[in-house]
């Protein structure tokens, strides 16, 4: 029952947006884990009467947080036999490029197996394949012009499937209760556009860039990547293939229409009754904070739309760019995100700017969803800076200066925020 809600109510969405402003507060500096902050907000939202208690618990049992607790599983078990990392490491020594070519064909790998993979385990491996492919060069390869990129590819390869970022969860997890569910592969339309401008990008002019602006010497004991993910793997040993072909039967039946939490738990039982992990090592592997950002921004989400704060925001957005045409809010919104990812973490992101997108869409009468899917794009595009995403945050052990991502990568970031914006009506009509 809750204690304030009387009180309140003729003040909620003045109450809310005070709330929603620090919780956006503490999401940017991380005073605390974003997962507490979003569990946290969600409470005083009970509290507050913002939101019944099963609002605030239905993110706990949400299809969507079950699916991406049991697959995170089923992918680090991939990971760690040593499997990826031995399918990227054949698949590139099938090629002989220059510097420049093997930047670019290690991205191109990374982004892949980021969309089927935890996007963070991806850039470990592909920081592993940088170093390993540096240091056999014998220096005629340098660190410092593999380390950013790997970066770069995990987070645009994550943002294409629902499964390769947990910003699209968050997001995904809200969907039901809205009347939408998100498949598979709808970030795929036009989203794949992302990694491959990238790719075009770091051929042509980012290598270049790099290679002239990088003058800071090569980085002495880079530090361990350690992890089980980079264990030697013997293809002869049947058991190390298990997880890669459960992972790919839990697409397939993603792709079949199969409810996603059942997938999710079965795919997560069965590498554990195969013996492919531990449970004490799927229990310690297990990214929690995620598990609670997830199942908390439900309920966050759910307050900010009930306390009409969404709504006064929405109001206040419609009233600016008035009778334009939904491109216009598409673009804005997409490039709004796209900025705030730069300055603090892309889940936190997506999860304040969709019960505001979702309710500015209705007041402009144009479908939500393709609103909602250009936040989701916008949160996955914190390119120029290190601090919006842990896989690009992580590859500063090489060294880089904070205006090295932006120098780098602030024309892509801006170029795949405009595109997507754009294209986005063509696949889903507003």
């Amino acid at each position: 029952m809750p204690i304030l809600g009387e009180f309140l109510a003729p003040y909620s969405a003045v109450t809310c947006l005070i709330l929603l402003i620090v919780t956006l507060i503490l999401f940017a500096t991380e005073v605390f884990k974003s997962g507490i902050t979003a569990v946290a907000c969600g409470i005083v939202m009970v509290i507050c009467g913002f939101i019944t208690t099963a609002e605030f618990t239905s993110g706990f049992s949400n299809t969507v947080t079950l699916f991406c607790l049991g697959i995170a599983v089923v992918g680090t078990a991939f990971a760690e036999t040593g499997c990826a990392a031995f399918l990227a490491k054949k698949l590139l020594s099938k090629v002989n490029f220059s510097e420049k070519g093997l930047v670019v064909a290690l991205f191109a790998v990374i982004a892949f197996m980021s969309a089927f993979l935890n996007n963070t385990s991806c850039v470990v491996i592909g920081i592993y394949l940088s170093m390993a492919i540096c240091q056999a060069s014998g220096g005629k390869y340098k660190m410092r012009n593999f380390l950013m990129p790997m970066g770069i590819a995990g987070v645009c390869g994550g943002g294409v499937s629902m499964i390769g970022s947990t910003t699209q969860l968050s997001i995904a997890a809200l969907l039901p209760d809205l009347g939408f569910e998100m498949k598979m592969w709808d970030l795929a339309k036009p989203g794949l556009i992302v990694p491959i401008i990238f790719i075009l990008w770091y051929y042509f002019f980012g290598y270049n860039i790099m290679a002239k602006t990088f003058d800071f010497p090569e980085p002495e004991g880079m530090g361990e990547v350690s992890s089980a993910a980079l264990k030697e793997f013997d293809p002869k040993n049947i058991k190390g293939w298990i997880p890669a072909i459960i992972l790919i039967g839990c697409i397939a039946l993603t792709l079949k229409g199969w409810n996603i939490a059942v997938v999710g738990m079965m795919g997560m039982c069965l590498v554990i009754m195969c013996g492919c992990i531990s449970f004490k090592r799927a229990v310690e592997t297990t990214d929690w904070n995620v598990f609670f950002l997830i199942a908390g921004g439900v309920g966050f989400a759910n307050g900010v739309r009930n306390a009409g704060t969404a709504e006064m925001l929405a109001n206040g957005v419609v009233r600016i760019l008035g009778n334009a045409s939904p491109v216009v809010y598409l673009i804005f919104f997409t490039l709004l995100c796209a900025i705030m990812t730069n300055i603090m973490t892309n889940i936190g992101t997506a999860l304040v700017m969709a019960p505001i997108g979702i309710a500015v869409a209705q007041a402009a009468g144009f479908s939500a969803y393709p609103l909602l899917l250009c936040i989701i794009w916008g949160a996955n595009m914190p390119y120029s800076t290190p601090v919006g995403a842990s896989p690009i945050t992580m590859t500063m052990m090489a060294g880089y200066r904070f205006k090295d991502y932006t120098r780098v990568n602030i024309i892509p970031n801006i170029v795949v925020a405009v595109v997507l914006a754009v294209l986005t009506p063509m696949f889903w009509p507003l």
